[in-house]
């Protein structure tokens, strides 16, 4: 867009100046004749300040199109990016496990013949480390 923007200007500034000149030298017989009719249709010298103005502002234009086509382009805007310095912390409480020494003299047991559920009696008591509720 920008090379467009500046070749149509260029174009735009050659034709304009180029007019300007071509209408800024028609100042008539340049031999010192001045005929007051020729004056009045047009023909005679005037001061074509509208040639002068076209070339002076065609001149701006070209050198400020030069000047935007040479010039780089802006920098894209700065990418932020968020990060936290640490992870966050996290707690993981072990479950609780709470146990008590007990003494008994049996326990239940399977039996080998049947599968029912039978007490077996030790010969002497054992201490045995029993899982309790929590408190």
């Amino acid at each position: 867009m920008k090379k467009k923007i500046a070749a149509l200007a260029i174009i735009f500034c050659v034709a304009t100046t180029s007019l300007a000149f071509a209408r800024g030298n028609d100042y008539g017989n340049h031999g010192g004749h001045h005929n007051r009719s020729d004056y009045h249709r047009g023909g005679g010298h005037r001061n074509d300040g509208l040639g002068i103005a076209v070339g002076v502002v065609g001149g701006l234009l070209l050198g400020s199109a030069l000047m935007y086509s040479a010039a780089p382009p802006p920098p894209p805007p700065p990418t932020v990016v968020y990060s936290a310095p640490y992870p966050p912390e996290v707690v993981v409480q072990q479950p609780r496990i709470c146990v008590e020494d007990r003494v008994v003299d049996g326990q239940w047991q399977i039996s080998q013949y049947d599968g029912r559920r039978v007490w077996v009696s030790f010969p002497y008591p054992v201490s045995q480390r029993v899982q309790v509720p929590c408190y």
